[in-house]
């Protein structure tokens, strides 16, 4: 925060995810770790840091829309990616409100899943829903109200919303007559303890829904 005496902090964490895919064809699990590292400078924030994630299919489901090829099963995938936030805050009284960040993200993707899905989208089945892109780039604006209690400061509590696009996807998935549609959003409540802190949040990019928990560590 704009108001902490530590100006530059380090970030570590992990996260547990679980995603629906589009019409609910089908269901992953992904795990991640994650680092980041940020800084105040009066009014600014500004963080960047790094992740490695990996998972893989757990369920398919047939249904009136859509189909889901017997292959989906047991598909493993694994990643590594980057971040980067800039964005402008402004403290009254025991609350900060970070007006409005600038959030990247970029994502390199492989594994089986990753194959599959490249032999799927090559098919252009009209009720498949499937992408050839490995390298993913997400971008969009967030904003976070965070505050503290009057006689504890270091009990934090926080909410944050994002909203954005992976550009390039929509294109990509959408060669079909049926559209797939919506923005990246993600929905976030995070509670901060000392140094420990656990974040629940809820997510949807192009009708792909997930919820992940994270339990992490800064120093």
């Amino acid at each position: 925060m704009v108001a902490d005496s530590v100006k530059t902090k380090n970030y570590l964490s992990v996260s547990f995810s679980n995603n629906s895919l589009p019409y609910e064809t089908g269901e992953m699990v992904m795990g991640f770790i994650n680092y980041n590292r940020s800084h105040v400078l009066e009014n600014i924030n500004f963080s960047y840091g790094g992740f490695a994630y990996f998972g893989g299919t757990s369920r398919g489901y047939d249904n009136s829309q859509r189909k889901i090829s017997e292959e989906f099963y047991g598909k493993g995938f694994h990643g590594i990616g980057l971040r980067t936030s800039i964005g402008y805050a402004e403290q009254s009284g025991n609350t900060e409100f970070r007006v409005l960040n600038w959030e990247n993200s970029l994502v390199f993707e492989g594994g089986s899943y990753s194959s599959f899905s490249k032999k799927e989208r090559g098919k252009h089945d009209p009720l498949s829903i499937a992408s050839d892109k490995t390298t993913l780039y997400t971008t969009g604006g967030s904003t976070e109200v965070i505050w503290y209690g009057k006689k504890n400061r270091d009990r934090q509590y926080g909410f944050r919303l994002f909203l954005g696009a992976t550009l390039g996807l929509q294109h990509n998935v959408n060669y079909t007559s049926e559209k797939i549609n919506g923005m990246a959003s993600d929905f976030s409540f995070f509670l901060k303890i000392r140094n420990a802190y656990g974040i629940i949040s809820n997510g949807n990019n192009l009708m792909n829904s997930s919820g992940k928990i994270t339990l992490g560590y800064s120093f």
